[in-house]
């Protein structure tokens, strides 16, 4: 039982003001899951403590594993491949080359009543007789392709599961077989009795477990929404344990004969494993359908090729994972599920069943009967075999075996436990460069116990050569001080160390850091005025500020019948506007100067400002060319000793109060009317628009003699005007950018025809 959680609230979120403290925490099964065990075992109530001793006691330098069997004087026998070796390890565990099969692979294998070794191989198997002397021959020959499983019933006859026809042979004593079921299916994988002598087998693709009398007549117990039933165990007390394996709505592992093949990563590189208590339903009544075992959400990502059909040769998880429970009254029921994991191999010891996933090797142990503080069955991760795949569990006597493929290896896994093991944790990511505070923990340690912790930091996702080495060990559980260097990422681990017969218990590591304070950001910059639009110019003061944008632009104006007086026309403000945020998240606070053309003095404007935008009234300033320049700040977040700003200057822009101003420079008359010269000057800010009207008509838009009116100072000729004898006013009217209007007029007098 967890003890009472300390009187304090813990901040778990990545992202902090730079001011605050964050921490760090892992306290249940799902966040020790993360890390990798190494002689530790994790319960689900999210306890760590040193497992079943467990160690390799037979390397036969093959590549894979297969198949797993012992019999009554202690002998254990294992199947490999590829190249299609037995080998028998007597109770010393020394192990000699008992069989070499001429097919690669041997997949089965079964001890008979008879004292000899049945050996099952594939592909286009046969079923051998071996003898302890190494004496063998074919026993069987089914002509199938897969010979899957092996299994003796009560009159000593042999049981065959079969594939690619899904077929059952059952053979006598004499060595002949007749087909005892044809499934229908393409593979039966797996084979076992339950207490009344009834053979049940698992099939692939639509993951079938049938119960099938001895007279041959077949019941269907249980379909998985998996394609594959991998593995069966029954208890002394009737109850039907199945693994199953695959995508849903996809083929299992029993696929193409192949060389292996290489599987890609798990995006992130996490495994997450999920416990089910679902309620099952009865299903025992003739003509029901089989009951359907409750389907994860969709696997999120595709499961590679296999290699030899029913065994996966990739050291990476292969995909969705079920372990089902059938009780005796035929209600079953899911007990463990992963989308990541796939289950395979299987076995029951006492009230507990133990099973093995691709996921790091593990071995787990699950009490159905005993229901953990959530309510679900209490389950165990009992320990990894990281280098390896466990693909066949076997209970020998008071020890645990597992063969493992991709390096072939036999563990034994024992009553007692290891005196030595570690956890490593997953890699934190603080986002920044950070400095580390304390480590701190809660564990039980019994007398003879000892725990201790190390860290680790470098600024590369995954721990290599570029990390710091390990600091330790910390042994204060109220907080040591780490003594790691600064930087993004870290790593701590646990070394528990017993007598064998007792162990340390961890249930809480707590780490506190602090992210480095970085500068604000400001990435854009903008001046909208009655001015001149300029050019992004600008200098942002720092560089996590590249990229920022410094615009000024102009007012938009509307020309058409306004009236004369320039004073008619309102003027646009200056607004100011930016956009920042500060990488820590922390309040951002702004400070805006402003500078004229000749002056050496920023001025400020308004300090402290929290909003985004700022206008100046345009009367309030003098005409002239002038630079903003924002300040930002994280200062009411940190410090003074650590508070960070960033600066940024805006381009030049206009204020320009002054209507240009507008004179005759040249007028004549011809005899059809006349030639009208303008000369229109702006004090600051180029010409935009120019308008003429006569004698008060309507106003016609008219260029410069350039062609464009965008200079301070244009000349507007006004040719050939059809003027009729008598007196007549000529009005041009002029804009400058910043909307300041000014007029100038020409009197024409016509003589009469």
């Amino acid at each position: 039982m967890k003890r009472l959680v300390l009187l304090f609230t813990l901040l778990t979120a990545s992202w902090l003001y730079a001011s605050e403290t964050a921490f760090w925490q892992l306290d249940t099964f799902d966040d020790f899951l993360r890390g990798n065990l190494s002689g530790v075992s994790l319960s689900k109530e999210g306890e760590l403590r040193l497992a079943p001793l467990a160690k390799p006691v037979f390397s036969p330098d093959e590549t894979v594993a297969l198949s797993l069997a012992s019999d009554p004087q202690g002998h254990l026998y294992v199947g490999t491949g590829h190249q299609g070796k037995v080998f028998r390890l007597d109770r010393d565990l020394k192990h000699t080359l008992l069989f070499q099969a001429p097919e690669p692979e041997v997949l089965a294998l079964a001890f008979g009543p008879d004292g000899a070794l049945y050996v099952g191989t594939s592909p286009q198997g046969k079923v051998y007789r071996v003898e302890a002397s190494g004496k063998w021959r074919v026993f069987f020959d089914p002509k199938a392709k897969y010979i899957w499983a092996l299994a003796f019933d009560r009159e000593d006859q042999l049981y065959v599961g079969t594939g690619d026809r899904g077929q059952i042979f059952r053979v006598d004593r004499s060595g002949k077989g007749t087909v005892f079921f044809d499934s229908t299916q393409t593979h039966i994988m797996c084979l076992t009795f339950d207490r009344s002598g009834n053979l049940l087998a698992g099939s692939e693709p639509n993951g079938l477990i049938y119960r099938i009398d001895p007279h041959g007549k077949a019941f269907v117990i249980y379909q998985s929404s998996l394609p594959e039933i991998h593995s069966l165990a029954v208890d002394n007390q009737g109850r039907i344990y199945a693994a199953a394996l695959g995508n849903a709505g996809g083929r299992g592992s029993a696929e193409t004969f192949s060389a292996p093949q290489p599987t890609a990563p798990i995006e992130g590189g996490v495994t997450t494993v999920t416990v089910v208590a679902s309620t099952g339903s009865n299903s025992s009544e003739l003509g029901q359908q089989p009951q359907q075992e409750k389907s994860a959400p969709p696997a999120s990502r595709n499961r590679a090729t296999m290699g030899t059909p029913g065994l996966p040769f990739s050291t990476g998880p292969q995909g969705k994972g079920s372990l089902i429970e059938i009780l005796p009254d035929s209600s079953a029921e899911t007990l463990w599920s992963s989308n990541q994991e796939s289950i395979f191999g299987l076995a029951v010891r006492g009230h507990d069943v133990l099973f093995s996933t691709d996921a790091e090797g593990r071995i787990f142990s699950l009490s159905p009967s005993a229901a953990g503080s959530d309510g679900s069955p209490k389950l165990t991760l009992l320990t990894e075999t990281p280098e390896s795949l466990p693909t066949r569990l076997l209970l020998h006597g008071s020890d645990l075996y597992i063969a493992t493929s991709n390096i072939a290896r036999l563990f034994r896994v024992g009553s007692g436990l290891a005196t030595e093991g570690t956890y490593e944790s997953p890699v934190k990511d603080t986002k920044f460069i950070s400095h580390w505070g304390t480590i701190a923990w809660r564990a039980d340690t019994p007398p003879g116990c000892t725990l201790q912790f190390y860290s680790r930091s470098g600024n590369s996702e995954r721990p290599d050569n570029t990390w710091s080495d390990w600091a330790g060990p910390y042994t204060n559980p109220e907080g040591s001080t780490i003594q790691s260097p600064p930087a993004r990422f870290l790593q701590w681990k646990a070394v528990f160390r017993g007598p064998g017969s007792a162990s340390p218990t961890l249930d809480q590591v707590r780490i506190s850091y602090l992210n480095q304070n970085l500068p604000p950001v400001i990435h854009a910059l903008s001046v909208t005025s009655g001015g001149e639009r300029s050019e992004a110019t600008g200098a942002a003061f720092t560089p996590s500020s590249g990229g920022a944008s410094v615009v000024v632009t102009t007012s938009p104006t509307t020309f058409g019948n306004p009236p004369a007086s320039a004073s008619a026309h309102p003027k646009d403000p200056v607004v100011i506007t930016w956009q920042a945020e500060d990488p820590n998240g922390d309040q951002l606070v702004y400070s805006l100067y402003l500078r004229g053309e000749g002056e050496r003095e920023w001025h400020l404007l308004k300090r402290r400002l929290r909003e985004t935008s700022y206008t100046i009234d345009p009367d309030a300033l003098a005409d002239g060319r002038y630079l903003v320049r924002l300040v930002a700040s994280d200062e009411e977040s940190n410090s003074p000793q650590t508070a960070r700003q960033t600066e940024l200057v805006s381009a030049p822009f206009w204020v320009d109060n002054t209507p240009p101003g507008v004179r005759v420079v040249r007028q004549s008359v011809l005899a059809n009317g006349a030639d009208v010269s303008f000369e229109a000057e702006s004090n600051l800010s180029p010409l935009r628009k120019a308008e003429v009207s006569i004698d008060g008509g309507e106003w016609h838009s008219v260029n410069s003699d350039d062609g464009v009116v965008d200079s301070r100072r244009e000349t507007f000729t006004l040719r050939n005007l059809p003027l009729a004898s008598g007196e007549h006013l000529i009005l041009l009217r002029v804009w400058n950018t910043t909307g300041n209007a000014g007029l100038g007029k020409a009197v024409v007098r016509v003589a009469g025809q």
